[in-house]
């Protein structure tokens, strides 16, 4: 009996060491688990950051080349007059001067007083006015092509966009014309003659 009494003694001391060291490895283990949550969070923020950064960085790029092609088209746009008054005396010039080179019949038109533009979507702001200037023509046609190419030329020629409306192609009336020919064809078209003004282009003050 004592025997056992000494051999349990010295049996307590390993016990409480393997629970201490159980005990032990058990706080290790869920430590280990806590620390390895922790650092998974901040991967996981880490990674959601850099894509945030990424989102950021291909919006400021999308928006610098839409910038940079709208800057470009405004450009256009101003150097082919489009942005600005209207120049009447250019549109009468540059129509005679059509007629002449591609050797027409005869060129009828008529341009009415300049309004605002009537097109679905566009709107005018504070800052720019879209305005339109709506020519009525009527253009004998030894064929369809000779429409296509003065409309071509006008829309090349012209300081303003020209905005197709209608266009109605007839049979015309038998006449002779200036080169023994007649026209076959009569159009009779509605076209708008469109221009951008720019407040802030006039409000600016001139540089020297």
């Amino acid at each position: 009996m004592n025997l056992e009494q000494g051999a349990f003694r010295q049996l307590v001391a390993p016990m409480v060491a393997a629970l201490a060291l159980a005990a032990a490895g058990g706080g290790a283990l869920y430590l280990s688990k806590q620390w390895l949550s922790g650092v998974e969070r901040q991967e996981k923020a880490l990674r959601a950051n850099r894509v945030a950064v990424q989102e950021k960085l291909a919006r400021a790029t999308e928006e610098e080349r839409e910038i940079r092609e709208k800057l470009v088209a405004y450009n256009q746009l101003v150097a082919r007059g489009i942005i600005g008054d209207e120049q009447r005396l250019d549109w009468v010039d540059a129509i005679a001067q059509i007629k002449t080179s591609r050797k027409l019949f005869e060129v009828k038109y008529s341009i009415e007083p300049q309004r605002a533009l009537d097109l679905p979507g566009i709107r005018a702001t504070p800052d720019v006015e879209f305005l339109a200037s709506r020519m009525r023509l009527e253009l004998p046609l030894l064929h369809e092509g000779d429409l296509f190419a003065f409309l071509g030329d006008l829309s090349r020629a012209l300081k303003s966009h020209v905005l197709l409306r209608s266009c109605a192609i007839s049979r015309a009336d038998r006449g002779i014309g200036d080169r023994g020919l007649s026209p076959r064809l009569r159009a009779d078209c509605v076209l708008d003659l469109v221009t951008i003004r720019d407040k802030r282009r006039t409000a600016a003050p001139e540089r020297k």
